[in-house]
């Protein structure tokens, strides 16, 4: 062998040696990271946590607590459940995507409307970038199947198609005719609310045939519907969920999928069901017996991470829809020191615990404000999704996660229907109509001036603390802003029973 072969092999194994070492010490192509939603249903402010009184056992809540963030100023867009959660889906405020109602606040069984086909979800934008996305729980978006979970981005659900408390009769009148004609619906809210009453603080599964159903988005825009159970069992809902999710988490690991995960409970919404390791496992009853469920449910889903080696690169956030149904007394969580809950554009309906938790996720108490529309753009940002729709609504909190910088958010609107009932710029609250929940006190009033509340000194909204509105104050010009960036949109949910009525 000749020198200059030699040579020419000396420089070519000196080359592969060269590129190995390089290649051993370049850094890791950064994964994708993976997202959980835990979403309670009507939960309380205070039920859990560091501003609770501690008597509830929730381990598993307090990790997301101790090692993730704490958003004290967080709120759901809406008070009640449809509007809230289409706003977590699309990004978008109810008032912008018509999934509200100014007479029907929610959707009902037989609902002939649900979310329009023409609003980009939040899972579809995923499901476009090659994620795995599950629903596991309630959905509450439309129960047709042209708008089931699967249509609009979910690739498998299972879960209910609304309330828990829904699908029910009571003599000649149902969840839906109870709505036909309009005119007669009082009358007959009249008629059933008592025995409907009686029902919920004395549950019988059989009350409600709300059906368990599965679905997956098949090939060629196919989809595989079936009804698993009708009525669903309702005390095996939580840990039915929860395995479901824990499945979808495994079988995604293993294909090595990112996914989009929505662990949707039915719970606490009333009527309240709990399985039987749960039973009397708390001093609250069984509205406890249930949060100390779903307590369980979170660390189930901790400990599978940790299991999978998952925890560093999967964001949980854990939050509610809208605050406690207080109406239901002992049935219900707690608000305070906030106002009112559920139904109300009072702190109480809307401000709800939220906890952001593993990824890259700075412990610790962000005073922020924030709000679920914001899901939307801080999960993609998160993901490096750059997803070129227009969101005017949902700001990108995720340097306030990763990094703990000052969030962006400086506003909140409070919209019941398509009344903007109040507007919170930073600290201060403006109040232009107050108003109980369902008909409960306070009566209904046009606040002439708007009052304008500090939330640091009068957290509790005592109205009689209240500031008339100044014309000259600058929040004014904010609000009208405001106002002028909204795209209206009709009242889906008000028009869901037209297809009932005799022409």
């Amino acid at each position: 062998m000749n020198i200059k072969m030699l040579s020419t092999r000396f420089f070519t194994i000196f080359a592969i040696l060269l590129f190995l070492f390089s290649a051993k010490n370049l850094p890791a192509e950064e994964k994708a990271p993976n997202f959980i939603i835990i979403y309670v249903d009507d939960m309380g402010y205070s039920d859990v946590g560091k501003i609770s009184d501690g008597e509830l056992n929730t381990p598993n809540i307090n990790i997301l607590e101790k090692d993730g963030q704490t958003w004290t100023n967080f709120y759901a867009a809406a008070s009640v459940c449809s509007p809230s959660r289409g706003a977590i889906m699309t990004g978008r405020l109810p008032i912008n995507t018509g999934l509200y109602g100014d007479k029907i606040s929610v959707f009902f069984p037989g609902s002939s409307s649900g979310i329009p086909d023409d609003l980009t979800t939040l899972p579809e934008v995923f499901q476009k970038n090659n994620y795995s996305t599950g629903l596991f729980g309630k959905w509450h978006l439309g129960d047709m199947k042209e708008f089931y979970p699967t249509r609009h981005g979910f690739d498998e659900w299972i879960g209910i198609p609304y309330s828990n408390d829904m699908d029910w009769t009571i003599d000649d009148i149902n969840s839906t005719n109870i709505f036909v004609p309009w005119e007669e619906s009082g009358k007959k809210w009249s008629k059933v609310s008592k025995p409907l009453r009686e029902k919920i603080y004395n549950p019988i599964i059989t009350d409600w045939k709300v059906p368990l159903i599965k679905s997956r988005k098949m090939g060629n825009n196919s989809y595989d519907d079936k009804i698993l159970e009708q009525p669903l069992k309702q005390s095996l809902a939580t840990a039915r969920f929860t395995q479901e999710a824990l499945n979808f988490i495994k079988r995604n690991t293993k294909q090595k999928k990112n996914f989009f995960l929505l662990l949707s409970h039915s719970m606490p919404h009333v009527p309240l069901f709990v399985s039987e390791q749960f039973k009397k496992s708390s001093p609250k009853g069984i509205y406890g017996d249930v949060i100390q469920e779903i307590d369980w449910s979170v660390g189930e889903i901790i400990k599978m991470l940790e299991k999978l080696d998952l925890v560093s690169n999967t964001y949980v956030i854990f939050t509610s829809d809208n605050g406690p149904w207080l109406a239901y007394k002992e049935h219900a969580g707690n608000s305070k020191p906030l106002r009112d809950g559920k139904g109300t554009t009072f702190e109480g309906g809307m401000r709800v615990v939220t906890y952001f938790y593993g990824a890259n996720v700075k412990p610790g108490i962000i005073n922020d404000l924030g709000v679920q529309t914001d899901f939307f753009n801080t999960l993609t940002s998160l993901a490096s999704i750059n997803h070129k729709i227009s969101l005017p609504n949902s700001f990108d909190l995720s340097k306030s996660l990763t990094n703990k910088n000052k969030g962006t958010r400086f506003f909140v609107p409070f919209f019941s229907g398509s009344e903007l009932r109040a507007f919170r710029l930073n600290d201060q609250k403006v109040h232009f109509v107050t108003q109980g929940a369902f008909g409960a006190a306070p009566a209904r009033k046009i606040q002439n001036p708007p009052l304008v509340i500090d939330l640091n000194s009068n957290i509790h909204e005592d109205l009689d603390l209240g500031q008339p509105l100044p014309e000259s104050s600058d929040i004014w010009r904010i609000v009208d802003q405001f106002k002028a960036s909204l795209e209206y949109q009709e009242p889906i949910m008000d028009q869901q029973f037209q297809h009932l009525l005799v022409k």
